[in-house]
């Protein structure tokens, strides 16, 4: 199966970020991190995602946005997007 792309717009400051980040390096997933304090416009771009909140960590799986998964959700949306490539 071949990975999805995977973005996170997160901040490291944020606990709900860092344990998405963790999950994924924990089981070698690849994806770019986008970090919100760095880049500002993140902010905006995700708040245009999240109707009009800017919910860190706010990914992108391929072309679906998730807000805030549990890591049980994250699981099934990367294997979701693996199996349909």
């Amino acid at each position: 199966m071949k990975q999805p792309n995977i973005a996170v717009y997160g901040s490291k400051s944020c606990e709900d970020s860092v344990r998405t980040v963790k999950y994924l390096d924990d089981h070698q997933i690849p994806y770019e991190f986008k970090d919100v304090d760095a880049t500002p416009e993140y902010q905006d771009y995700i708040a245009s995602l999240n109707n009009g909140k800017q919910v860190t960590p706010t990914l992108q799986i391929d072309n679906e946005t998730f807000i805030n998964p549990s890591e049980t959700d994250l699981a099934k949306s990367i294997e979701e997007a693996a199996s349909a490539r």
